[in-house]
């Protein structure tokens, strides 16, 4: 039973995600010595999910490897997915007055870009899903090199808004794929860091963005910004392609020990027994670097491509994935939505920043992205590692949600006071300031929540993140019926899409303190529902795992089809 974390009472024989970690600390002997553990300081730490004998799966890779991929990959995200949605925020208002159009028809432009991200977001998991993810992140990064060849052939609105389309469907599979990685090739007690590094890429990395592409506008001009993106993108393709081989593996699922409905530790063990005694020519041979690189590798379900695309829609019928998806994308949505209102508000009285000063803006929540995921990174793992020990040795994903305590705070606190700091003209400074403040709390809240979702679901993982980055441009309009702005949530729009629609309107309409009050309160409320989520959260996993809509409908991930003999 976890700290706080209400026990099942189904009589499921073992709930997916909870995990045996600390073999010392739950006075383990016998057949869990026989299981691989973890090296150095972390010797009791039981791999969870145990690793094959395959040389080939990724599990067994190096950790020198396994980092190299995931720099190369992040590097995607933050030009994919990091810098190209905020290619041109600081750039908006001096982009309108070049091209004699309204700021709401350029800022557009860029809403059709995240309005592309959306739309392609369940083909992506669908062909991750039936192929691999390989060849999903090589025609992404492809993707934005053909848009943005476009955006650097001329200062027109026609082309840059194809440019903008274009590039949009590049950076579904960098805001979802990536974290779905992390799973693929690291063990649950390795994973927090490398995703508080990859929110902080993704999140962060935009607030950077904006200060360096402020500065190329000012400096260079319109179509250098999209030059010097292209040489980073055409950079980063090669790398992929040469160092970032297929990391989805099927392996017997007896060893993913966090993903079973029946933890047979006994006979694992003797599995891993035998598997010591067998001859080594049973072993398959490591895969060459030549091989390595190829894109295709085969089909991992036979079921049909078009059950897959449902396949992000099912899990908000989960409950806890659902919490975790909501959570995550409302957070990164309404730091776009604080970051999409600084060209309209600085180019004003009392500021009248151009470009490049906006830019500098970014700074706060670039430092504040960058403490918030210094925090986690350094803290996540030892502290689950700690909670786990004091809980017999059992690990519960939903300890992961103890981080959404900060998040209320920071929250709330930032999204408030730089609400009130632009609205009272206030220096430029203290507003970014608390605008980094904000974005300590955002990146704390969407690591708990995207930590706790692939340690509580990893086999629905692409789903999961695919769904987190469609809900980031889900739903969303804006209507002013009455004195009051209210905000409908409709199926039919993205909230991204609906943000550059309507943010800037509705700042010039009420000034910057409503949305950003809006902003603070629905934040609040969501942290608040951590609560719940914690102490319901192995119970949600128990209902789930009984009842779980990609077993009953055939979607699993179950490898290639065997060739005929």
């Amino acid at each position: 039973m976890g700290i706080a974390v209400l026990e099942d009472k189904s009589g499921l024989p073992h709930v997916p995600g909870t995990v045996l970690l600390n073999d010392s600390a739950a006075h383990a002997e016998g057949a869990v010595q026989v299981l691989k553990h973890g090296t150095g300081s972390d010797t009791n730490i039981v791999l969870s999910p145990q690793p094959s004998e395959d040389p080939n799966d990724p599990l067994n890779w190096p950790l020198w490897r396994k980092e190299l991929i995931i720099g190369i990959l992040s590097l995607g995200a933050m030009l994919n997915a990091g810098t190209n949605g905020p290619l041109l925020n600081a750039s908006y208002f001096e982009m309108s007055e070049q091209l004699g159009l309204p700021i709401t028809t350029v800022v557009l432009a860029s809403g059709y870009n995240l309005l592309a991200a959306g739309c392609v977001g369940p083909f992506v998991a669908a062909f991750s899903r039936k192929y691999g993810k390989r060849p999903v992140f090589l025609v992404s990064t492809l993707l934005d090199i053909i848009g943005t060849a476009i955006g650097e052939a001329r200062v027109d609105y026609k082309y840059l808004l194809a440019a903008r389309i274009i590039q949009g469907f590049s950076t579904s599979a960098f805001e979802s794929l990536i974290v779905a990685t992390v799973g693929d090739i690291y063990f649950v007690h390795q994973r927090g860091l490398r995703i508080s590094f990859i929110n902080f890429i993704l999140n962060s990395a935009s607030s950077l963005a904006s200060i360096i592409c402020g500065l190329v506008f000012a400096n260079l001009g319109w179509l250098w910004l999209f030059h010097l993106f292209q040489i980073f993108l055409v950079i980063q393709f090669v790398a992929m392609f040469l160092f970032c081989p297929e990391t989805t593996y099927i392996r017997d699922q007896r060893y993913e020990t966090d993903e079973t409905k029946e933890e047979k530790l006994d006979e694992l063990a003797k599995v891993e027994e035998h598997n010591r005694e067998v001859s080594p020519a049973a072993i398959p041979k490591k895969k060459t670097f030549v091989q390595s690189l190829a894109v295709w590798t085969g089909m991992y379900s036979q079921d049909s491509f078009f059950k897959f695309l449902i396949g992000p829609f099912i899990t908000l019928l989960n409950p806890a994935a659902c919490y975790a998806i909501i959570v995550s994308g409302l957070l990164n949505s309404w730091y776009v939505g604080s970051a999409i209102i600084l060209a309209g508000i600085f180019a004003g009285p009392p500021w009248n920043y151009g470009a490049a000063s906006i830019g500098y803006l970014g700074a706060g929540p670039f430092i504040g992205g960058m403490i918030g995921s210094i925090f986690v990174g350094w803290l996540s793992d030892p502290v689950i590692k700690w909670i786990a020990k004091r809980n017999n040795g059992v690990y519960e994903p939903e300890f992961r949600l103890v981080f959404m305590s900060l998040a209320l705070v920071f929250c709330t606190v930032g999204m408030f006071l730089f609400g009130y700091t632009m609205s009272i003209g206030a220096s430029s400074a203290l507003c970014a300031f608390f605008q980094g403040v904000m974005m300590v709390g955002v990146l704390i809240g969407i690591f708990a929540t995207l930590s706790y979702a692939l340690d509580a679901f990893r086999s629905q993982s692409n789903e999961i993140f695919i769904m987190n980055m469609l809900f980031k441009v889900n739903a969303s309009s804006i209507t002013n019926g009455t004195e009051h702005m209210l905000m409908l949530i409709r199926t039919q729009n993205f909230m991204f899409y609906g943000l550059s629609s309507f943010a800037n309107n509705w700042v010039a309409a009420k000034g910057p303190t409503e949305i950003m009050y809006v902003f603070g309160g629905t934040s609040a409320f969501m942290c608040l529902l951590a609560i719940p989520t914690y102490m319901f959260g192995k119970r949600m996993r128990s209902w789930w795992a009984r009842n779980d809509l990609f077993v009953k409908f055939g979607m699993e991930t179950t490898g290639p089809k065997p060739e005929a003999g």
